[in-house]
């Protein structure tokens, strides 16, 4: 991805990310929907990020849960209360914290999981045209976000992530075709 400069690219960024995950999950058939991910062949194409998604619906909460994260480290900071994007207990191991992510949501139906990304996507976006550009393009701005800046937190939970899903997911309909 090329390094983004404006609140404008920001913001494209985020909605071409989704608009292509959404693309990609369209041109899923019922089958490669349903079926449980695979990629015990090669899992390095999994990646240690998505190890415990076992699904589509794994893969949508898994981002949502990433965003939720983010609307709490923008509200804190907002609020005077500048904490580490991490949680304390998972600081140091962050894999954890995907795998109970997901965990908690076994029993949410997969509608419910494209229903709740949608929301926290668009929540993003609304996020990061609240900032000023200083405020997202300025490393250490803010205090908690130490050497990097806003703009790199907003992509690390919506357009990163989004084209590594889409290569999962893609990854994911090659195999049940073998």
């Amino acid at each position: 991805m090329p390094n983004l400069t404006n609140k404008q690219e920001l913001v494209a960024a985020m909605a071409d990310g989704y608009a292509k995950l959404n693309e990609q999950i369209a041109k899923m058939s019922e089958d490669a929907i349903s079926a449980p991910f695979d990629f015990a062949a090669d899992p390095k194409k999994c990646g240690v990020r998505w190890q415990y998604d076992r699904c589509l619906r794994d893969l949508l909460i898994h981002l949502y849960e990433w965003q939720v994260l983010m609307r709490e480290f923008v509200n804190n900071i907002r609020e005077g209360h500048p904490r580490d994007y991490l949680p304390d207990e998972y600081r140091k191991n962050y894999h954890e914290m995907d795998k109970m992510l997901v965990e908690k949501h076994q029993n949410t139906p997969l509608e419910e999981a494209k229903r709740l990304l949608q929301e926290t996507h668009e929540e993003m976006r609304r996020l990061a045209e609240s900032f000023t550009e200083e405020e997202l393009f300025t490393k250490g701005h803010y205090k908690n976000t130490y050497t990097t800046d806003m703009a790199a937190y907003f992509v690390s939970v919506t357009s990163s992530p989004y084209g590594q899903a889409v290569k999962l997911l893609k990854t994911h309909q090659k195999n049940l075709k073998k």
